[in-house]
């Protein structure tokens, strides 16, 4: 079966309440809006958990929702 590759080169800003984050420790799974996110110190250390202990859980998403942005370039390959 053939399979269809999209590659995307862009940028958007996402709307923080729209967007979520997902922690990457060992606390389990959880989640925050990214307004919650953008309130978080950059860093976290060992008693509380930063911005870089999270990661955007969809950038599909970010780019649906966007309140603005711009793609430079979509690329379409079939493989297969």
């Amino acid at each position: 079966m053939s399979k269809i590759i999209v590659s995307v080169c862009g940028w958007c800003e996402a709307d923080p309440e729209k967007v979520r984050f997902q922690l990457t420790t060992e606390n389990g799974e959880e989640y925050i809006t990214g307004t919650e996110w953008l309130e978080l110190p950059e860093s976290g250390d060992e008693n509380n958990v930063g911005r870089d202990d999270y990661i955007l859980e969809c950038a599909g998403t970010a780019f649906a929702t966007a309140l603005d942005g711009e793609y430079d370039q979509v690329d379409v390959e079939v493989e297969g």
